[in-house]
């Protein structure tokens, strides 16, 4: 039992070396990403992922029936959905709440000529920003542009493109709320091949629609989130993020823990099924 104690501690020291500064504090018994290539998972053509993503989660998608790529649906499992409409550099929102035939919040993405987002409408007209890149810099509150989120990127090892690093919260009295950290690499990077839009936007934007540029080629591995009072840091933890892929690399379930073991969620997620014969 020593020995394989022993052992043990000696991977996990060797994992943790490398990991950027979201990643810091790691206890040993730190789960390790699975990047699963069995032959269940290369030959299961039939039942597993290969094209759009249909559910995440609590969450079913639907898409347009003109235009195949363009998301129609949000379903929540309670009943309440998300429904699309798209003009000119324009996508339309309406929420439906269970039980209710009208909408009972509307909101709107303004699309720059690129078809990046440019302007929410919701709750608050929030202004986006992107860096020489076409990646997203920062976001804040029309109304009072202090209340902004700050976006940071470092480069990935090809030297070629840049990986969100940290964002940066702050409210209204230009105080730091909170800052997000992430880190895409233990041994080494796993490719994300079914890219969603990060939690670091508003409740009333949607994660699904790969309207705010790139933020990295690789799934998210471990991160830390850092609170924040009055500009005084309160609380830090430390999460790791561990994946079950499809025989074509897509991510059939995400699970996510805090350092210690403690399970934050579980996300089982499917995709469109391929039309081939058996």
């Amino acid at each position: 039992m020593k020995l394989f104690r022993n052992a043990a501690m000696l991977v996990n020291g060797l994992l943790l070396a490398g990991m950027l500064g979201a990643c810091e504090n790691v206890n040993d018994n730190a789960p390790i990403p699975q990047t699963p290539t069995t032959a269940s998972d290369r030959n299961a053509k039939t039942t597993q992922a290969v094209g759009q993503l249909i559910k995440d989660g609590n969450v079913s998608l639907t898409y347009n029936s003109q235009v195949p790529s363009a998301l129609s649906k949000e379903i929540y499992d309670n009943g309440a959905f998300h429904e699309f409409s798209y003009g000119a550099q324009l996508i339309s929102g309406k929420r439906f709440m269970t039980g209710f035939s009208n909408p009972t919040k509307e909101f709107s993405y303004t699309l720059d000529a690129n078809g990046r987002c440019v302007q929410t409408v919701g709750d608050k007209t929030i202004i986006y920003e992107y860096d020489a890149n076409g990646q997203l810099a920062r976001y804040y509150n029309q109304q009072q542009p202090n209340e902004r989120a700050v976006f940071t990127y470092k480069p990935d090892a090809n030297g070629i493109t840049n990986s969100l690093f940290a964002v940066t919260f702050y409210d209204a009295s230009d105080k730091i709320t909170k800052v997000l950290e992430f880190n895409y690499s233990l041994t080494q990077p796993i490719a994300d091949k079914s890219p969603l839009n990060p939690d670091v936007f508003a409740k009333y934007v949607s994660k699904y629609l790969p309207i705010f540029g790139k933020f990295s080629g690789n799934l998210v591995q471990c991160s830390s989130e850092k609170k924040f009072v009055n500009g005084q840091k309160v609380s830090s933890v430390n999460y790791y993020h561990t994946y079950v892929l499809d025989y074509a690399g897509k991510v059939k379930n995400v699970t996510v823990k805090k350092y210690d073991g403690t399970l934050v969620s579980t996300t089982d997620r499917k995709y469109t099924i391929p039309n081939m014969a058996l």
